[in-house]
Order: C-alpha cells, then structure tokens, then sequence
C-alpha cells in the first residue's frame, strides 16, 4: 500500500470510527445528563479515600482548573455533586457526591462496563490488548511529543 492510500484510509477510518468514538462511548452516561468525561469525574469522587478538589482531579487528569470547573457545573447542576468546606482549611473546598449522584454513578459505572465487556465479546480480549498497546505507542511516539511542542506555529506542519 502507497502512503497516499495508507492516507485516504487513515483518514476514512477517523470520518468513520474515531471522530464518533466520543459520543459512542458517552451513551452509558448521556441518559443521566452527563458525558463519559463527567463520569470519570464522578467515579474518581466516589473511588476517593479522601474527598477531592477540582485542583486534585485537574492535576491527575493532565488539565486546568477551568476545564474541570465546565465538567463540574453540570454536575452540580443535575444534584449529583455538591460543594463541602474542608473543615481543616476553609480556603479548600472538597467535591462530594450527594446521595442521588452516588447511586446515579453506580448505575452509570455498571453500564460503562456492561458495555465495554459487549465490545470486548464482539473485538476479543487479546486483539482488545494489541489496539490498546498500538494507541499507547501512537500516544507515546506521536500526539505526547507534538503537544509537548512549544513554540507550534499555526498551519506548521505536524
């Protein structure tokens, strides 16, 4: 195969598969009111020894603060997060899954699986294994590296 044809399936392939894998994977969550995103949120809180701040997940997710705080506004507006001063440093403030948002996640986290395990029945385990060893090397050698660019200028060449 010429890498002009390597290219037009490449780019088929993402018209097709990636650029609807977002949304694919969001409909165990979307019928709560939340993204696949949101519910990573959610399940982090819940999974938490210890209550989280948006600082705490921003920093382990890889994003700002700002980003967390438009995933966040969401949940508090559906009722499934609510604000709680830490009593030791009133400064901080601590995320907490209220009483609808912990059974809301619970319901939301089986159907992430039920669904994962679907597509792992349809894929199988071990060519499941080979995609996700192949997208950690694309991760690693190729999209980390370019977003780790500093000065990318606009139109430049990726």
């Amino acid at each position: 195969m010429q890498n002009s044809e390597l290219l037009n399936e490449s780019i088929n392939v993402y018209m097709s598969a990636l650029k609807n894998l977002e949304k694919l994977i969001s409909q165990p969550t979307s019928e709560y009111g939340a993204s696949f995103e949101q519910w990573l949120i959610m399940a982090a809180v819940a999974d938490s020894d210890e209550p989280l701040t948006m600082t705490k997940i921003a920093k382990d997710r890889g994003v700002t603060k700002g980003a967390v705080a438009r995933q966040l506004k969401p949940l508090f507006d559906c009722g499934y997060l609510k604000h709680m001063p830490d009593e030791k440093d009133h400064r901080r403030v601590l995320l907490v899954l209220t009483s609808e948002g912990k059974a809301v996640e619970k319901q939301m986290t089986m159907k992430v699986q039920q669904r994962f395990h679907k597509w792992l029945d349809i894929f199988g385990v071990e060519e499941g294994k080979s995609f996700l060893k192949t997208l950690k090397r694309f991760q690693n050698l190729i999209v980390q590296p370019e977003l780790n660019k500093k000065n990318i200028e606009p139109n430049q060449d990726l």
